[in-house]
């Protein structure tokens, strides 16, 4: 939310590491996308009218092209919350083998 809110503000967002990135969630697969392409998937989405296709490039170097109507989820994954996580389902094993 931090690097988006710099970006917002005029900041150049560092590039894209393997650790840290944006997950865009369509019809049956997930993109491993930069947070200025998230941002500009996100722009064209908020525009008045929704357009038919989205074009863009994941962080492989990789070309898609799918109908916009598909996208429904993009979220940030960074290193710490991907930690966050597994520690929290780790604790909720453990109170599961507690009961």
């Amino acid at each position: 939310m931090v690097n988006r809110l710099q970006n917002l503000l005029g900041h150049i967002p560092e590039a894209t590491s393997y650790t840290d990135f944006y997950e865009l969630e369509a019809l049956g697969d997930t993109f491993i996308v930069a947070l200025s392409t998230a941002l500009v998937i996100e722009r064209r989405l908020g525009e008045g009218g929704t357009p038919d296709w989205l074009e863009f490039q994941d962080v492989f170097g990789a070309r898609h092209r799918l109908p916009a109507k598909c996208v429904y989820r993009i979220s940030e994954s960074t290193r710490a919350t991907r930690a966050n996580l597994r520690t929290f389902r780790k604790a909720l094993r453990e109170e599961e083998t507690e009961e």
